[in-house]
Parts: structure tokens; sequence; C-alpha cells
């Protein structure tokens, strides 16, 4: 399957053209909430994923207790460490999208 991916001329057009659509919108995202007006801040979304957590509709139990403990113990506490993180994240999967680092060749392990 690789082969294929890597031999075919459509199946590179096809990532080419894929990498750079979505390269193009991590990158424009990212950059809007660094240089945005308001600066980027993840702590309303943190704590409404908190308060109504994704609950199993019998039990009401939640179903992602792991991640709900990682948003409470480790996100909410280091917001502003995450409000750094989640644009210049953006910004740089963006970049390596565009420039073609997080492609197929990259993770074949016979380049």
């Amino acid at each position: 399957m690789m082969k294929w991916w890597r031999e075919n001329v459509w199946a590179a057009g096809l990532v080419v053209w894929v990498r750079l659509l979505l390269g193009y919108h991590w990158l424009t995202a990212g950059w809007h909430k660094i240089t945005g007006d308001k600066p980027f801040d993840a702590t309303g979304f943190l704590k409404g994923a908190i308060a109504n957590p994704v609950a199993d509709k019998t039990t009401g139990e939640a179903v992602y207790p792991t991640y709900l403990a990682f948003l409470e113990h480790f996100a909410l506490p280091n917001v502003k460490l995450i409000n750094i993180l989640i644009p210049w994240g953006e910004l740089l999967v963006g970049l390596g999208l565009i420039l073609g680092t997080l492609t197929v060749r990259p993770l074949s392990s016979d380049c």
C-alpha cells in the first residue's frame, strides 16, 4: 500500500492537494489566534468541557474520565501554558503540512 501512495501520480497529486489545503487552514487558524484583536483564551472551553462532560445516556457517567481528569487537574490550572501551546501548535502543524514534513514519505521506514 505504501508503494502505491509513493509511486502513483494520482495519489501524489491527491496528497499534495489535501496537505496544502489542510496546511493552509491550520496555519491561518493559528496565525489568527496569535495576531487576533483579542488574545486566545481556552478557559471558557475548558470550564464548559469540565461542567458538561460527554456522558453515557443510560448511566449518566462520564465516558472519558481520564480526559476529564486531565482537563481538571492539568489543563485548567495551566491555562496560560495551554493558551500559548494551542495557537503556536496550529501554526507549526500548518507549516509542516505545507512544507511536506508531515506527509506519507516521512512516515515510511524505507525512505
